[in-house]
């Protein structure tokens, strides 16, 4: 149906001026007045019907100028004694549409100014009816241009709507990728690091030690079955449905510092305060943040004493993540993971509307701090803490 409109439209020119030009012939045949050249001039003008929208104000300049000729030649034949007014009006008609709903304001005035000029060059006394007959189609011709180019506008804005939409999801795949590999790290590298240390001490011990080994093998054992639970706890949270139980609040800290110390690690704990109403989500962060402090301090500084502090103050709670300067040699988990620790554990912060503060101490050891609103800010508090060090 629409390839049938758009031939029909494509040839409706020819067509329309073919009917004038042969009712202007007809109608000044049936009167004895086909006389040259007032009346090829009048034919031509009906002819220009077909090229109307080609150029529309030079075909106006040119209609106008062609039924004016009689004029300029002192021919006295009028168009409307004649009796050919009703194609010359219907031509108008056409070429005045045309101008308002193909050009600018100013260019079609000129166009239709064109017309009306000639026009009444050639009718003899003024006579309002061809300015009545172009200033309508004329005005409407302006007005359907302004919708053509609002929809034109709207278009070009819902295709650009739709590759931001497009942008927008491609963010957002690649945030939420992010932000699984986060919560993937932090849920197992912490395991993996105390397996290793674990590991390494148990091969030492192998023929030393035995039952000491086999310690070490049981604390691999019970590091890989937290890991096991913690993934668990993770799909729980990113799935739509939430988590099976209620958070257990930070009094999960004190369960993490238990198996660190069961590993062999020098960890010692300090919960003071008011510290029972944190956010689901702020105790969610203060625990992530202890677990990514212990395996820091782990790879960075083996054998290091490990301060960990959580005190309730005011409308917060503070943790912190203290280790001094560890041991000479290496962990054998310097390398290991995508040194990501650190933003990823401000992004946590920052999101969940408090302040996050790394960097070296007096002692050359290092530091970790948090400051976790019990609220949840509207607006994530962006305070930048101090610089972090590439190296941790």
């Amino acid at each position: 149906m629409d390839n049938w409109w758009r031939y029909v439209r494509s040839r409706s020119d020819p067509l329309l001026a073919a009917v004038l030009t042969i009712t202007a012939v007809v109608m000044l045949a049936s009167q004895g007045q086909l006389a040259l050249p007032a009346s090829l001039c009048l034919f031509g003008f009906c002819a220009l019907v077909a090229v109307r929208r080609w150029h529309p104000v030079i075909v106006g300049l040119a209609a106008g100028t062609l039924i004016a000729v009689p004029y300029f030649m002192h021919d006295a034949t009028s168009v409307y004694d004649n009796g050919s007014f009703i194609p010359v009006w219907a031509a108008i008609f056409l070429f005045s549409y045309a101008l308002g709903s193909s050009c600018s304001v100013l260019p079609s005035v000129f166009g239709v100014a064109a017309i009306l000029v000639g026009v009444n060059l050639s009718g003899g006394p003024w006579n309002p009816v061809p300015e009545m007959v172009a200033i309508g189609p004329w005005l409407g011709g302006l007005l359907v241009a302004s919708r053509r180019r609002a929809s034109e506008q709207l278009e070009v804005r819902a295709k650009e709507l739709e590759e931001e939409r497009e942008i927008f999801a491609q963010q957002s795949v690649r945030y939420e990728r992010a932000r699984i590999a986060r919560e993937l790290h932090d849920v197992v590298a912490h395991n993996v690091s105390l397996m290793v240390v674990q590991a390494n001490a148990g091969e030492r011990l192998a023929a030393l030690d035995p039952e000491s080994a086999g310690q070490a093998f049981a604390a691999i054992s019970e590091a890989a079955r937290q890991a096991e639970e913690e993934i668990d706890r993770l799909v729980e949270l990113l799935s739509d449905v939430g988590p099976a139980s209620p958070s257990a609040g930070l009094r999960i800290v004190e369960e993490l510092v238990h198996r660190a110390q069961a590993s062999g690690l020098a960890i010692s704990c300090q919960l003071g305060g008011d510290i029972d109403d944190l956010t689901d989500r702020g105790a969610d962060t203060a625990y992530r943040l202890v677990q990514e402090g212990i395996t820091n301090a782990m790879k960075h500084a083996p054998g290091a004493h490990i301060e960990i502090s959580v005190q309730g103050q005011g409308d917060g709670v503070e943790v912190r993540v203290v280790n001094g300067p560890g041991m000479t040699g290496f962990s054998g988990l310097e390398r290991a993971g995508g040194g990501n620790g650190l933003v990823g554990m401000r992004e946590r912060v920052v999101q969940s509307g408090g302040t996050f503060g790394a960097g070296a101490t007096t002692n050359g050891g290092w530091q970790v701090t948090a400051r976790l609103p019990r609220h949840e800010s509207r607006i994530p508090s962006r305070t930048p803490g101090p610089a972090i060090s590439p190296g941790r």
